[in-house]
């Protein structure tokens, strides 16, 4: 780029638009289970309509309580936000193999441990702060918790 390139309205747009399609994604490593788990950020709809789908309404003497079931709400994050799935061994000398895997509903871990899917998948395989731990970084990664910069005059 020379250092007086001009640019237009539409590339100042195009980037905009470009980046808000790339969501951003993240690779965290779960030592216990050694699980490499590439995660990426969910949209608002998107945690929205999980989130939704999470809550628990009672009716109490005509009071209406909502409550999210957090362990359901982790799971179905963590689900909708895995990109990439694979189990990592590493051999004496420090190769190391991996197996992919589709996503936690791939058959091999389902069918093997008779689960319904990959949120059950999920709740069996991680321990509760682990599921608390990756479905934070969910969040994290899909924007939450990021600092906004004031701008000054």
């Amino acid at each position: 780029m020379s250092q007086h390139e001009q640019f237009n309205e539409q590339d100042i747009l195009d980037g905009l638009f470009e980046t808000a399609a790339n969501l951003p994604e993240e690779a965290i490593f779960i030592g216990r289970l050694s699980l490499r788990v590439t995660l990426r950020g969910l949209t608002s709809s998107k945690v929205d309509g999980i989130r939704e789908r999470c809550t628990v309404r009672k009716t109490t003497k005509g009071q209406v309580t909502e409550k999210i079931d957090s362990e359901l709400f982790n799971a179905a994050l963590i689900k909708e936000a895995t990109a990439f799935l694979e189990v990592i061994k590493k051999a004496s000398e420090g190769a190391e193999q991996s197996v992919k895997l589709s996503g936690w509903g791939d058959d091999r871990l389902t069918s093997r441990l008779k689960l319904s899917g990959g949120e059950e998948a999920i709740r069996r395989l991680l321990l509760a702060g682990e599921l608390d731990a990756v479905g934070d970084k969910v969040l994290e990664i899909s924007g939450f918790g990021v600092d906004i910069e004031d701008v000054k005059n």
